[in-house]
């Protein structure tokens, strides 16, 4: 009964001071997005309305309500051509919402690549190509974000596994054991296969232009059907060296 009542629940989502209101349910059928996981039951007491049921979020309140209706319908429902360009004097929130701000909403909230396709008839090559360049972009983030939490946690060696697809048996739960990078890299298990197939090279120069020292790792297995191919990634840091921690450390004092 009472996880009845929590999938029911009806929450108020504050987006950038625009007010949504739905039940927990609707967003918790998409796990695998920002808002489904948020709001799954194990992660209730982690939660911190400001009141009673409302979450505030500090992104574009106009661009949500397309994010809101992927959960609702689970379809992208794009901006039309007359609603980007042409003014209008329905002064409603929902207005003045560009594609390429629905673009980075999208890659926030990890709506899967899958779900983000429009209809061909609504999206030009151009755009096509941002909404790729964007996910891109999410990935490399991805990845110095999943080095440095790494390292934070005594480990120098970052080491995952990208599928062109996934596994038809043993699908892996998780990429990585540390949660918070698996949460960083999971939306990319797949589409990091291919994005590292296409840009190795470009992906490797940027992440040394912030981590200069790392060594970097990439081998491509090849298996037999019906499993997968994938890229074994392996990004390596300098080893710690233990009298500079202990020199920040309450435990620097001498016997």
């Amino acid at each position: 009964m009472g996880d009845y009542n929590l999938s029911k629940e009806r929450i108020i989502l504050n987006v950038g001071g625009v007010k949504y209101e739905t039940y927990r349910s609707t967003l918790t059928a998409y796990p695998e997005t920002l808002l489904g996981t948020m709001f799954q039951e194990r992660n209730h007491a982690l939660l911190h309305p400001t009141n009673d049921n409302e979450y505030f979020i500090d992104r574009n309140g106009k661009a949500f309500h397309y994010i809101l209706e992927f959960y609702r319908t689970g379809e992208i429902i794009w901006p039309s051509q007359e609603d980007t360009d042409t003014k209008t004097t329905n002064f409603c929130c929902y207005t003045f919402v560009t594609r390429k701000e629905l673009l980075k909403e999208l890659d926030y909230f990890q709506i899967p690549m899958k779900e983000m396709s429009p209809d061909k008839h609504n999206m030009s090559s151009e755009e096509e190509y941002k909404l790729l360049a964007i996910k891109l972009d999410g990935f490399v983030k991805a990845l110095l974000e999943s080095i440095c939490l790494a390292r934070q946690d005594y480990q120098n060696i970052l080491h995952v596994k990208f599928y062109d697809r996934l596994p038809t048996k043993d699908v892996p739960k998780s990429i990585h054991s540390q949660p918070n990078i698996d949460k960083l890299l999971k939306p990319y298990v797949s589409s990091g296969y291919f994005m590292l197939e296409m840009f190795p090279k470009q992906i490797e120069h940027y992440i040394k232009k912030y981590l200069p020292d790392i060594r970097w790792s990439l081998d491509k297995r090849f298996k037999y059907e019906p499993e997968p191919n994938y890229f074994d990634l392996k990004i390596v840091g300098n080893v710690f060296d233990k009298n500079e921690i202990l020199k920040y450390s309450s435990l620097n004092f001498n016997l």
